[in-house]
């Protein structure tokens, strides 16, 4: 497979394939995956690798440019970009990697998706782990090349602690060859995001192909590791994506569609001329305010100390972006009436996935109960704070 390409603007290649994106999206939805062109169109483009550091075969974008890539994709469908997004998350995971495990999971354009929920076991052999067990929500399932496998750590049967006595986890890369992929992912929307559950039975993995995650430091000085939270707020992209093509859907709509009792198209009517209008001050809000934090946290990365309340302020207008997506969304999907209630129709599919992306916990009320402690002094109690 070939390896990612050096692209000058990645937001621009994404927008061009907006429209091919668009076309394909019904398909993705039959399918449960994201197709085999997508999936090469973005190896290709590299935006997959967004994140990765370049001594680890990546593009090492700056996190706004990753999230607007994000964006773009889910513009065109929201399944896709979420599968962009997942895999952006996980290849973040590279720079915990030494150099050469680093590339000998992502090298030559490869994807890795992962669970991150200890519910497998690793049993110590040698300088490695033989990993069993089950994984749901694997995003990119049916794409992925290696698998992140969340475990529990054993010496036999007796747990491996640390030096406080917990017991400790391990996040270990599996191949895909040894990977079964069960399918369980039948849902109400992201149904083109293939996140199935994935089986281990007995593969050995070296140590040194895995990480404890929350504990390890990063072995990459790249600053987007002093930032973690700063890869969530793909999430936030994600979702002004899917409410930016909804926004496109209900205009179409709007401009054919007549209303009943009426000999006017929508597009005439102050009721849905007042909808659209809220719809994009509520999405374009969101968007300037969340991309503003994260630039603003990133400048802090590159010259040294970072704010506490600026890193939770990130973690606040994520959440903020999702959650005004899915208003902007609601008040779209009520106003277009029966023409957004056919299956397949976009509006109908964004509806959908929108409302199924928000359900992510990253992007949750737990956010914004920890943003809220940290605001008032107090610590935040959730991870990548």
């Amino acid at each position: 497979m070939p390896a990612p390409a050096a692209n000058a603007d990645p937001i621009a290649a994404a927008t061009a394939l907006v429209p091919r994106i668009e076309e394909l999206a019904p398909e993705i939805e039959r399918e449960r995956r994201l197709l085999p062109e997508l999936v090469e169109a973005f190896r290709s483009a590299g935006f997959f690798h967004l994140p990765i550091p370049t001594d680890r075969d990546g593009l090492q974008a700056d996190p706004v440019t990753a999230a607007k890539v994000v964006e773009e994709v889910a513009c065109g469908d929201g399944s896709a970009g979420w599968c962009v997004m997942i895999a952006q998350q996980n290849a973040g995971f590279a720079g915990f990697l030494p150099v050469p495990r680093a590339l000998e999971v992502w090298g030559n354009g490869q994807v890795l998706c992962s669970t991150a929920r200890p519910t497998g076991r690793g049993v110590k052999q040698g300088d490695g782990f033989v990993v069993t067990g089950r994984w749901p929500f694997a995003s990119g399932s049916s794409h992925a090349d290696w698998f992140g496998a969340e475990c529990m750590l054993f010496d036999g049967d007796e747990p491996i602690r640390d030096a406080q006595g917990n017991h400790k986890s391990r996040m270990l890369m599996v191949p895909r060859s040894e990977v079964t992929i069960h399918d369980t992912w039948h849902t109400t929307g992201l149904r083109g995001t293939a996140s199935n559950d994935f089986e281990v039975k007995g593969a050995f993995v070296p140590a040194d192909r895995g990480f404890q995650m929350l504990v390890d430091p990063a072995l990459s000085d790249w600053p987007l590791y002093q930032v973690p939270m700063c890869t969530f707020v793909n999430h936030g992209a994600q979702a002004i994506g899917v409410a930016r093509g909804a926004i496109t859907s209900a205009i179409a709509i709007a401009e054919k569609k007549v209303g009943y009792g009426s000999d006017r198209p929508l597009r005439e009517t102050p009721r849905v001329q007042g909808v659209v209008a809220e719809a994009i001050v509520t999405v374009a809000a969101a968007r300037d305010y969340m991309y503003q934090q994260t630039q603003a946290l990133w400048d802090q990365a590159q010259s040294g100390a970072t704010d506490p309340k600026l890193r939770a302020r990130v973690r606040l207008a994520t959440s903020n972006a999702a959650r005004s997506s899915v208003h902007a969304v609601d008040l779209l999907h009520s106003a277009m009436g029966t023409s957004a209630l056919f299956q397949n129709t976009p509006l109908e599919r964004q509806f959908r996935d929108i409302h199924m992306a928000a359900a992510h916990v990253m992007i949750s009320q737990f956010t914004y109960e920890a943003a809220g402690r940290v605001e008032m002094g107090l610590p935040a109690e959730f991870p990548f704070f």
